[in-house]
């Protein structure tokens, strides 16, 4: 039985020293970016004039920005601003640690227009 423990011991010493040489000696490779869409939404206070819409919009984005500099993402970059009808202002942004190459930063394309609408 004492021979049979001290085999199970060596074997998980092994393991171990096996998992810790491994781990130093893989291949490392760049450091992935951290990401996040972050989208906020404020209301629109009174009604919906050109001033009160502006101070939805320029609220919605400071908290989207405040909320990515919490993450520590700090490069940000617009993806959308809309006034929505009974919710309020949304604004989407993209956030990431490092600069948004063109490839990262594209969005998807524009929607096909339905059958009937004219095309451009």
């Amino acid at each position: 039985m004492a021979r049979f423990t001290a085999t199970r011991a060596m074997r998980r010493g092994a393991m171990g020293l096996g998992l810790l040489l491994g781990a130093a000696c893989a291949p490392t490779s760049a450091a992935a970016a951290a990401m996040a869409a972050i989208t906020t939404v404020a209301p629109v206070e009174d009604d919906a004039t050109e001033d009160g819409v502006k101070a939805a919009a320029e609220s919605a984005l400071v908290r989207a920005v405040r909320g990515a500099q919490a993450m520590g993402l700090d490069e940000v970059m617009l993806k959308s601003i809309r006034m929505v009808p009974g919710t309020g202002v949304v604004v989407e942004i993209l956030a990431t640690d490092s600069e948004l190459s063109l490839e990262e930063s594209a969005t998807k394309p524009a929607p096909p227009a339905p059958s009937g609408a004219p095309r451009i």
